[in-house]
């Protein structure tokens, strides 16, 4: 077997370098921009280093609390009893199940993306998911945090358990118990701290931009590699996206949070993902890896991470900010040592209006044209 990822070339040029990797610290911030919050004590240590504000997905203090808790939980097994009675599930409770056994979590903006026609009008979004939670198919939250932002907090959507006995019906798969969601009363501040949940949300926003653009072609959340050394590895998500016909290329999402012992998780990470992608099998190997940071100016302490731990390996960076934004020439960067900042890294294929062919149309091209062709018996 060849060397791993953890050995180092022997001698003294060998103990430097692991120094020096060991050592990569991320750099420091040089302002609160929170400075009217209730702070904690720990708070320089994970904010920007241009002193900028969390992205939306990735407040470390942040806690959910969910939203009317106790709204619409005992009608969820009626409306299930007479969904499967008469088989009467709508198209649009469907398509909102499918995407929601898939990412997990969502806003209401993401839903509108990955379940509705560009042409359905913002209120009947509205109203379809009002429904949907007085039937006791969703629950709502949002979260709480000590930071004091102007930015409004969007309520995210999330299955209850009566729904992913729904999903299961329709859809004819098993789904994790991790997929639905139990809503109560919880006091501000003592919820889940919303981290892994924060990850999920940037998935399922980056999954609503590929839809929107109608390049996804699948999508799977934390997938398990076999790899040829034996070993498992979970990505953060894979997805396929269609450049032309007979061109499918897949990519890695890997998400960095900030929290407790972040920098030495991120270096683990990297390890693991290095390792994967040398033991991975070739239709497996991504085009990519897309690396979603909480800001731009956390990216160049990434790529120094990136270089030292998975060099080889074909990385594109992004943030919070730049993938709500829509996708477009600047979603994805690199870092530009000389000049000290990141430079836009255009996918050409994965911009609103590209040329070649589209998911959708991929995906009418399976079907056989011939259906109604008539045979002699």
């Amino acid at each position: 077997m060849g060397k791993g990822i953890l050995e180092f070339p022997e001698g003294k040029q060998g103990a430097a370098e692991r120094t020096s990797t060991l050592s990569l610290v991320p750099p420091p911030a040089t302002k609160n921009p929170y400075g009217e919050s209730l702070c904690p004590n720990d708070i320089m240590d994970f904010l920007l280093p241009n002193g900028e504000l969390f992205g939306l997905y990735s407040d470390p203090y942040a806690t959910l609390r969910y939203h009317k808790p106790g709204e619409g939980l005992r009608n969820g097994r009626f409306w299930l009893e007479e969904r499967v009675d008469d088989g009467t599930f709508t198209e649009r409770e469907i398509r909102l199940l499918e995407f929601l056994t898939t990412v997990r979590v969502a806003t209401r903006n993401q839903i509108r993306k990955a379940v509705f026609k560009v042409s359905d009008d913002e209120v009947v979004v509205k109203e379809f998911l009002r429904k949907c939670r007085r039937k006791g198919i969703l629950c709502a939250f949002s979260w709480v945090s000590p930071l004091k932002s102007d930015r409004k907090k969007p309520l995210v959507y999330a299955l209850t358990r009566i729904a992913v006995s729904a999903a299961q019906y329709v859809l004819k798969r098993n789904i994790h118990d991790d997929f639905w969601f139990q809503p109560i009363e919880i006091q501000p501040g003592r919820g889940p701290e919303m981290g892994p949940l924060f990850q999920d949300l940037i998935s399922a926003e980056l999954y609503a931009e590929l839809t929107h653009i109608d390049r996804l072609i699948t999508w799977q959340r934390s997938p398990l590699l076999r790899l040829q050394n034996g070993h498992i590895h979970h990505p953060t998500a894979t997805f396929e996206v269609i450049k032309d016909a007979n061109e499918i290329k897949l990519f890695w999402l890997e998400t960095i949070r900030v929290g407790q012992d972040w920098v030495s998780k991120t270096r683990n990470r990297f390890q693991k993902i290095k390792i994967a992608y040398d033991n991975v099998s070739d239709y497996q190997k991504p085009l990519r890896i897309i690396i979603v940071a909480d800001g731009d100016s956390r990216i160049s302490f990434l790529e120094e991470l990136a270089k030292q731990y998975m060099p080889d390996v074909e990385v594109r960076f992004t943030t919070d900010e730049r993938i709500i934004a829509g996708l477009g020439k600047d979603t994805f960067l690199n870092w530009d040592q000389e000049k000290g900042e990141p430079i836009a890294k255009r996918i050409s294929f994965l911009q609103p209006g590209a040329p070649g062919m589209t998911a959708s149309e991929y995906r009418s091209a399976q079907f056989d044209e011939d259906d109604d062709e008539e045979y002699d018996e």
